[in-house]
């Protein structure tokens, strides 16, 4: 059989076979920070309720995890604020009472002429 060429022309990486624990090499660091910075931007654009600081991390998979931790929290908060129960009915109408001595006494002499 024949190997077929690999997207992009190179050939696949070689793994360690002794036991050798690949080094991480600084462009390998860089091109993984620049992936956490693209899907932080990606889902900031895509979710408007989220913020900045509920998808912080070094690497790509901390994001995502974030990511998976602020929508589980807020579909909680969600699920709270559904819980809550609302009053039927239109709050009862108050006339509001004169605050300054002025506003009680303006108050008074309108009764009188009503």
């Amino acid at each position: 059989m024949s190997e077929e060429p690999v997207i992009g022309g190179e050939s696949a990486p070689e793994e360690p076979t002794d036991g050798e624990t690949g080094a991480v090499t600084p462009q390998a660091d860089a091109s993984e920070a620049e992936l956490a910075g693209l899907l932080r931007e990606t889902l900031l654009a895509a979710h408007d309720d989220l913020a900045a600081e509920d998808l912080e991390g070094a690497t790509a998979g901390e994001v995502r995890d974030r990511y998976v931790a602020a929508r589980e929290r807020l579909g909680r908060e969600a699920d709270d604020a559904r819980e809550a129960p609302v009053p039927a009915g239109a709050p009862g109408r108050f006339a509001p009472a004169p605050g300054t001595a002025f506003e009680k006494i303006r108050e008074g002499l309108a009764r009188l002429n009503a």
